[in-house]
């Protein structure tokens, strides 16, 4: 903790004054949002502390109370050097307060703004020690979301130390919007915290990314405006570009943190911390699976993010097949649109011209069997491309004006020789069109994204199981990371298949993977039920200890198991080039599939009881 320099505002604590007959105020050493913090004397153990007053606005009072104080006693069971010690929430005269470790030194905005950018091996010291922080915390299941230069302090042995774990639901309490819960700082936010979705370890990731940006650079990468986050980068942000002097290896470190989709970031805060002791890639190699547009079953071109496509999605075999075409926007500004959708959509995987044509309608995109050609139409929708499906064989696409141009030409060419010279041309020339006609429109029905023979790498029943839970989960956190963790395990099991001596390490990963689609589905239920929990509380500020202490439960089920599947994530992705490194991780590998099940049984008991809760107070 550090005295700032000028402090504005009331003094809600007066120095001399006693709280609860034990913690002395010194000083008033920082503020936050809705809080404040003083330096203090515990005159029990004659020890320096730090106190974190909370000053909510009063609609807000009861549960920012209740909320921090559930977030208090969880974080209070962490300890780790690089965490700032919390030792109890207290309350008196209708005041609630925070009492912490007291680290005497700086935190790294004053160091920032007194010395300008920090040397980068103290940058990298300062984030392994913070990644290793948020991992202890991370294991717990228990999330800062507020990891920012104000909230690590550095202090005179030069320990980097984390603080304010559970603050930043009460400084974020008043949030741009419920439905996510965006909390913390707005300018160190994930993007998918900006976009109101719920974040995960990932979004610490991020927020300790951008900090170590900021530490480098001086300065954050441009954004609209000073109180707005930087536009999100699929590539994340290079600090090089700003201090040519940043090493190579820590540019590209910091830019996989600070990556715009979730799936691009170090899965864990302990891959990050293992990418900064090793200058570069983590031990062994870790993240996501390398192709991820193809299907999970038999590996065909997937461009829509289902995962599991159309054909090998539960439809019978023998089932009529569709084909889908694109349905051409009248003005040119949505056909740019449609266009650049495609483009993203495609990728490499079609010519310029077969894309012209298939963004005109003038070829089919995909062929699927029909009873999955709906669904697909609506995914095309949902990307704002217009789409329409047809049965194979009744299939006609609209072919340009100008080749029915050819086609009058021949004709006309064909009756005008027949008439002159020679006669048989009269009936064979509309012969020949019909022909070209014919040809042309076969070729146009040829697909541009073509799928494999269906070959399943996986057992019959796993597969199953695995197909079941994909036709039930909606797009998501829960259905992205289990099509991560099957992906890496359908490798996995396949190098495993070719030894005679991993049968025991195969049986693992099966069980891993069942417990994992099972998980996922409890894990959308539980997102499911956050989201109830969010529009009851924008319905009513008059909510019980039992409601709050049903959303603290159900948020933690939901970060410990997110937890759960990353940590997965990075096990198997570890082994992905080398099966042999399961084998070795074996007791980790059942452990984790231990977890998972576990949490599994316990989940129907306390999705019930969540549900009674939710029904009550509705």
């Amino acid at each position: 903790m550090i005295e700032p320099a000028g402090i504005d505002g009331p003094t809600y604590l007066s120095v001399g004054s006693v709280l609860k007959g034990r913690y002395e105020i010194q000083k008033e050493i920082g503020r936050g949002g809705y809080s404040v913090v003083y330096a203090a004397r515990d005159r029990e153990l004659d020890s320096q502390v730090a106190v974190k007053l909370l000053v909510p606005p009063p609609a807000d009072a009861h549960i920012a109370r209740e909320r921090m104080r559930r977030e208090v006693l969880a974080a209070r069971g962490l300890s780790h050097h690089n965490i700032v010690a919390v030792y109890d929430f207290l309350e008196e005269d209708q005041r609630s307060f925070v009492v912490m470790e007291y680290v005497p030194g700086s935190d790294l905005s004053l160091r920032q703004r007194e010395s300008g950018p920090l040397d980068v091996e103290e940058v990298v010291s300062i984030g392994r020690g913070v990644a290793a922080a948020l991992s202890a915390a991370h294991e717990r299941g228990i999330l800062h979301r507020d990891v920012k230069p104000q909230n690590i302090l550095v202090a005179r042995d030069a320990q980097p130390r984390l603080t304010d774990f559970g603050s930043a639901r009460l400084e974020g309490h008043s949030t741009l919007t419920r439905t996510g819960g965006l909390v913390g700082t707005l300018t160190y936010a994930a993007p998918e915290l900006v976009a109101g979705e719920r974040g995960d370890g990932r979004s610490d990731i991020y927020a300790l990314g951008m900090t170590l940006y900021f530490c480098l650079t001086g300065r954050l990468p441009n954004g609209p405006s000073l109180h707005l986050p930087p536009p999100p980068t699929k590539g994340g942000y290079r600090p090089r570009a700003a201090r040519a002097e940043v090493p190579v290896w820590l540019d590209e470190v910091i830019a996989t943190a600070t990556a715009a989709d979730p799936s691009d970031r170090f899965p864990t805060a302990t891959t990050f911390a293992e990418a900064l002791e090793n200058r570069g890639a983590p031990a062994n190699g870790a993240g996501r699976p390398e192709t991820r547009n193809t299907c999970l079953i038999c590996g065909a071109a997937e461009p829509l993010g289902l995962a599991v496509c159309p054909r090998c999605g539960g439809v019978p075999s023998g089932s009529t097949q569709a084909l889908i075409f694109t349905r051409r926007p009248m003005y040119k500004g949505d056909r740019e649109v449609v266009a650049a959708g495609l483009k993203a959509l495609l990728g490499d995987r079609a010519q310029a011209a077969e894309l012209e044509d298939v963004a005109a309608g003038h070829r089919a995109l995909v062929q699927v069997p029909a009873p999955s050609a709906e669904s697909v139409v609506e995914q095309l929708r949902a990307r704002q491309i217009p789409a329409r499906a047809a049965r194979l064989g009744r299939a006609w696409a609209p072919l340009p004006l100008r080749f029915y141009g050819l086609l009058a030409l021949v004709v006309g060419a064909g009756g005008t020789a027949g008439l002159s010279a020679m006669p048989a041309l009269i009936w064979t020339s509309p012969m020949a069109a019909l022909l070209l006609l014919l040809l042309a429109q076969r070729r146009l029905q040829k697909p541009v994204v073509a799928l494999p023979e269906r070959k399943s790498q996986l057992p019959a029943k796993l597969e199953h199981t695995v197909i079941e839970a994909f036709a039930l989960l909606p797009a998501g956190t829960a259905r992205s990371l289990l099509a991560d963790v099957v992906r890496l395990g359908q490798r996995l099991h396949a190098n495993m298949s070719r030894s005679r001596n991993q049968a025991e390490e195969i049986s693992q990963l099966e069980q891993l993977l069942a417990y994992s689609c099972a998980a996922a589905i409890d894990l959308w239920d539980l997102e499911e039920a956050l989201s109830r929990f969010a529009d009851q509380r924008e319905r009513s500020h008059a909510l019980s200890d039992e409601w709050l202490d049903g959303l603290s439960l159900c948020e933690r089920r939901r970060d410990r198991m997110v937890q759960r599947f990353l940590e997965v994530i990075t096990l198997l992705g570890r082994a992905r080039g080398h099966s042999a490194l399961l084998g070795q991780n074996g007791e980790r590998l059942d452990e984790l599939a231990r977890e998972i099940e576990r949490h599994c049984e316990v989940h129907a008991e306390a999705a019930r009881e969540i549900e009674a809760l939710l029904d009550g107070e509705a």
